[in-house]
């Protein structure tokens, strides 16, 4: 799992309201369902990244900037 998190696709950073997850390539928000995952709890935050990087490391495209 360490090597995973070298080449993840999505992080968890601090942002004014809470936590945010971001495409880690671009520094942009995630954005699910035309929202952007800002303003998250950290658990929230750390718990959709997993997700996204789970999907993202089967070959999913699906998740678009």
């Amino acid at each position: 799992m360490a090597e995973d998190r070298k080449t993840d696709r999505f992080g968890v950073r601090r942002d004014r309201t809470g936590w945010s997850v971001f495409e880690v390539w671009t520094g942009e928000p995630a954005v699910i369902a035309l929202v952007p995952q800002t303003g998250l709890s950290e658990e929230d935050a750390q718990h959709t990244a997993e997700l996204l990087n789970r999907r993202a490391r089967g070959g999913d495209r699906s998740m678009r900037q």
